[in-house]
């Protein structure tokens, strides 16, 4: 499995916070997809205790103006993406996921 690992300097605290996995997570998708400033990449965290539905899905939804969104959902919590991850499903054509919005 992936350990989360920020971009930048090394933090003092090793474990992230959610709002620095959730930043990179929007940093990387900006870079994947070579996003203009006018665009909105939003990063959600959902858990579920449903049987047959994952334990911690993350899903990040991006919205540039005058486009429909576009969606990718990871069945896995944020923590446990990497940028080569997101650079991955991102590139490969199918993984959006139509109909999110």
């Amino acid at each position: 499995m992936h350990r989360f690992v920020p971009d930048g300097p090394s933090p003092v605290d090793p474990s992230p916070t959610a709002a620095e996995e959730a930043a990179a997570l929007k940093r990387w998708t900006q870079r994947a997809l070579h996003l203009g400033p006018d665009t909105v990449v939003s990063v959600h965290t959902t858990h579920c205790v449903d049987a047959g539905c994952p334990v911690s899905e993350t899903t990040i939804v991006v919205q540039t103006p005058g486009a429909p969104a576009r969606g990718w959902r990871f069945q896995r919590p944020r923590v446990a993406l990497s940028r080569v991850v997101v650079a991955q499903v991102l590139a490969t054509p199918g993984t959006n996921v139509a109909g999110m919005m």
